[in-house]
């Protein structure tokens, strides 16, 4: 048991180090923290979390919003939700 806590731990870090790394380079020349993507602290719990992606979901979903940037809004909220679990759960 626990090497399977000290496996997922392992993968955890391995998507969050991935994911900076694949990163967009020609996106944005500011950083902004997942925390900010879903307008939290980063000390919110994940209730908290939950809580603002449910509302910015509904907000930036590309069936209900027809702006131009609603997908990628959405994608970056979706991505941010997944990110801040993981850490949360490490």
């Amino acid at each position: 048991m626990a090497a399977q806590g000290a496996f997922r731990r392992m993968a955890a870090c391995l998507v969050l180090v991935l994911l900076c790394l694949t990163e967009d380079q020609q996106a944005s020349k500011t950083v902004r923290s997942y925390y900010d993507t879903l307008n939290v602290e980063p000390t919110a719990t994940d209730s908290q979390i939950k809580k603002s992606f449910r509302s910015l979901a509904v907000r930036y979903h590309p069936d209900k919003n027809k702006s131009a940037q609603a997908e990628t809004t959405f994608r970056e909220i979706a991505e941010g939700k997944q990110c801040c679990n993981i850490l949360i759960n490490i």
